[in-house]
């Protein structure tokens, strides 16, 4: 089975301007819920080494927030960063531990990062649980991709206003957003051990008021990359019993496609490090499964997104119509209260 789809399916190029690769001023004043987000996720799925990055830039509150997660030889150290915003283009203008710079808007991004983290995992296996630790940690990278970034402007917007008549009381805002795969290499250090590695990673860029609400029953996002980074998908849904309201695209060197038939499975069941195995399907004309299994789990809270949330990365090794690679089979969900209270008590034990 081929990954190429119906041209009937297929979304217009993208419109986003080189310059959207960057940060982005927010409107004045700032309005309460306007966030810009960064996610790189990038693994070698048989080396065990990689890491994961999630900025979080709120310039209402004057807070720039990063997770930071390297792993080495399965191996992990983390923190969560928190630190002033101000005007900028770049990551590291607001945050110094962490450069992120598109070197060639779309093709390549130069990644560097140098903190002291916490070794191993924290309560109920959160990583990213302490603003620092005694252990260092950084990442020296390039990323690199030959496909365009999959556009999810359109897709969202019509997600949201599905949810707006759902009545469920679920909910998440439209944004500027757009995803992408590709292949990365370069070195990671945790500890006193570095080492030279490569493979594939995903990422995603967002900005605008971000308003999430009752993710009670769950969400999924599952990007992956495929084909030694030639194929790029993501599924996003909110499952109901009577189907998924979601979208999902897929990118490959013929373009991207779209499709709002989507649904997810995860065995045995969904929920924060409870799945070692998933399943996406995209109903295109000539519909499209893709398979996971979990190699390890990257789970982050996420309490400024609504009250005790998490999202729980699966990072994954997956295959799709013949093609394999990586993914990121994400679940976000809302914690026990008695769980978020452990990590709001860890958090504040752990800051000087």
């Amino acid at each position: 089975m081929s990954v190429e789809r119906d041209p009937s399916e297929q979304l217009p190029p993208h419109r986003f301007d080189d310059l959207d690769e960057r940060l982005h001023a927010p409107p004045v004043p700032a309005p309460a819920r306007w966030q810009e987000n960064l996610f790189f996720v990038a693994w070698d799925l048989d080396g065990g080494h990689g890491f994961l990055i999630h900025t979080k830039r709120w310039p209402a509150k004057g807070d720039h927030e990063a997770h930071l997660v390297v792993y080495v030889g399965g191996a992990p150290v983390s923190a969560i960063l928190h630190r002033p915003t101000r005007a900028a283009q770049l990551v590291e203008q607001e945050i110094p531990e962490l450069s992120a710079v598109p070197e060639s808007p779309w093709s390549k991004w130069r990644i560097q990062a140098r903190f002291d983290g916490a070794p191993g995992e924290g309560p109920h296996g959160f990583l990213a649980f302490a603003p620092g630790g005694p252990t260092p940690a950084a990442i020296d990278v390039v990323l690199e991709s030959d496909l365009p970034p999959a556009d999810f402007n359109q897709a969202l917007a019509q997600l949201s206003e599905s949810l707006a008549h759902d009545g469920k009381g679920s909910w998440t805002s439209a944004q500027a957003h757009y995803e992408q795969g590709g292949r990365w290499r370069g070195t990671l250090t945790v500890g006193n051990r570095t080492i030279t590695t490569q493979g594939l990673f995903v990422r995603d860029h967002s900005w605008g008021e971000r308003v999430e609400s009752n993710f009670d029953s769950g969400v999924f996002w599952t990007a992956s990359s495929l084909d030694s980074g030639r194929v790029f998908c993501n599924a996003i849904g909110f499952p109901r019993p009577e189907g998924t309201i979601g979208t999902g695209i897929l990118v490959s060197e013929r373009g991207a496609f779209v499709t709002r038939d989507v649904s997810a499975a995860f065995s045995p069941r969904p929920g924060l490090r409870c799945y070692d195995q998933s399943t996406v399907h995209y109903g295109f004309r000539e519909p499209l499964t893709l398979q996971a299994r979990t190699r390890v789990h990257v789970p982050k809270y996420l309490p400024g997104s609504g009250a005790r949330r998490y999202d729980n990365n699966a990072i994954s090794y997956v295959t799709m119509a013949g093609k394999t690679g990586m993914g990121c089979l994400e679940w976000a969900g809302v914690l026990e209260a008695s769980q978020a209270a452990d990590l709001d008590r860890a958090m504040v034990e752990a800051t000087p």
